[in-house]
């Protein structure tokens, strides 16, 4: 999946991120800058990427990008090295201004010329630093080994941080509308009121404040602004919510996956772009039990309304939605017609053992003969847990089989297994894109892991029937 679908999608998001409706001049000077080689203006696209625009040699003391290709707004970068940049807005509306800036201070040092949201982004900036300097004075300043000392340090940090939020709150409101404005607000974090809600019996409700956090999480993202995909606060803010926020079972993925996509379709490019992003984070989740996710936003988005997709890439949406669908954890392990190296036929159905663990491999694949010996010691064990064990040659040479089987000690404890009548390709079937690739199986057949290493085997077995157990006494 990663290699058709989302290089795909990522061709296409770039593509339709680059730009707007208007020619740039932005002029650079750069104290502390290099003096005979290239510099790059490049723009955001996630936290950790960057996307190149342009580049620019110093001549008479600036570095001048221009172009009569627009750009499209969002926080935007001076590139020095790959470790070495410094930031700035911009807007869209904006088409020329000046920036002129020390690197060796470049927050406290730059001055913008024709460049009011830039003016109010690093007014915040410069404010934020000094609040850090009043901080370290303040603990300089008090006296450790007074009885007081910590509350006093407490009383004044409250006081900092009340002059911090009323500062940023005040360069939100006096400059609504602007693009800076919107880059203060996705630093805000959400307040969560201090009074807590009473339960029916009296006590307070202790998930109230989680529950009103993740309720009010998105507040201070405008999702109808394109602009906001050039910037690291995006993609920082799904990440959060996604690992912090959201159960990581497939009902509740589901259901906030549906929230957040839902949020981002007040704007075609940053619908694209988060449902994308999830798409990606659970096409092949190691999360065992949340591979329905990627079914289901295949299935409500990207085969209803995905516009931007070209029938090719559609058709690789729907070839592979029908493999997984049928493969997807709680669903009965499709039949498996296969014959031992007697030529007598089984089927994963007639298994009367409490478990059976399907294990697919290749007697040729490197990776399946360092396991080989792991499996075989497992499997003289697996008989007693009531386990038994499936091994399954992906490959059509029995006579390969045999010696795989004979070299590595497989038929003993374990049904040693192949596709006699060539019904099955396995990748399509089965979803066998590598070899191993194991699938754990309950006494109903029914798929509860996949790709589970030989070593987490019984791990894995007794955290399913621990979960099992408390799912039974509720």
């Amino acid at each position: 999946m990663k290699q058709f679908s989302l290089c795909a999608l990522l061709i296409v998001l770039l593509t339709s991120f680059g730009f707007a409706q208007q020619e740039y001049s932005i002029k650079v000077k750069l104290e502390g800058g290099p003096q005979d080689k290239y510099i790059h203006l490049a723009h955001f696209l996630g936290y950790n990427q960057y996307i190149k625009v342009d580049s620019a040699k110093l001549e008479n003391g600036v570095y001048h990008f221009e172009g009569e290709e627009p750009l499209k707004g969002g926080i935007y970068l001076i590139v020095l090295s790959s470790s070495k940049y410094y930031d700035f807005i911009y807007s869209g509306d904006e088409k020329a201004f000046e920036i002129e800036a020390d690197t060796t201070n470049f927050v406290r040092s730059v001055q913008f010329k024709g460049s009011k949201e830039n003016d109010i982004l690093f007014g915040y900036r410069k404010f934020l630093d000094s609040m850090n300097d009043k901080a370290a004075a303040v603990n300089a300043s008090i006296d450790q080994t007074a009885p007081d000392a910590n509350k006093l340090r407490r009383e004044k940090m409250m006081a900092l941080q009340k002059e911090f939020k009323d500062y940023m709150n005040s360069a939100i409101d006096d400059n609504e509308g602007t693009f800076a404005a919107k880059v203060i607000k996705a630093n805000k974090e959400i307040e969560v009121p201090t009074e807590i809600p009473l339960n029916p019996d009296g006590s307070k409700d202790s998930t109230f404040a989680f529950r009103f956090y993740k309720a009010h999480f998105w507040d201070n993202i405008d999702f109808s602004d394109d602009r906001i995909l050039r910037t690291p606060f995006l993609q920082t803010k799904l990440e959060k919510y996604f690992k912090d926020l959201v159960f990581q079972v497939q009902d509740s993925v589901i259901v906030d996956a549906d929230r957040v996509v839902g949020l981002s379709k007040q704007n075609p490019e940053v619908y694209r772009y988060v449902l994308w992003w999830v798409t990606n984070k659970y096409e092949n989740s190691e999360i065992v039990g949340l591979d329905g996710v990627f079914v289901h936003l295949a299935e409500e988005y990207y085969l209803k309304d995905a516009d931007w997709l070209s029938e090719d890439q559609l058709n690789k949406f729907k070839e592979r939605v029908k493999i997984l669908k049928p493969l997807r954890t709680g669903e009965v392990f499709p039949r498996l017609y296969v014959y031992d190296t007697l030529g007598k036929a089984h089927t994963v159905q007639e298994s009367n053992a409490k478990y059976t663990i399907v294990y697919f491999y290749s007697p040729d694949c490197g990776h399946c003969k360092d396991a080989a010996p792991d499996l075989v010691e497992y499997a003289k064990k697996a008989k007693e847990k009531g386990i038994a064990i499936y091994n399954v040659s992906v490959d059509y040479e029995l006579e390969e089989m045999k010696e795989f089987i004979n070299k590595f000690g497989t038929g003993e404890d374990m049904l040693n297994l192949w596709d006699q009548g060539h019904h099955y390709y396995f990748r399509d079937n089965y979803d066998v894109y590598a070899t191993p690739t194991s699938y754990i199986l309950d006494s109903e057949k029914r798929i509860i892991g996949k790709r589970i290493p030989i070593e987490e085997f019984d791990r894995f077995i007794e955290f399913h029937e621990r979960k099992q157990s408390s799912a039974k006494s509720k």
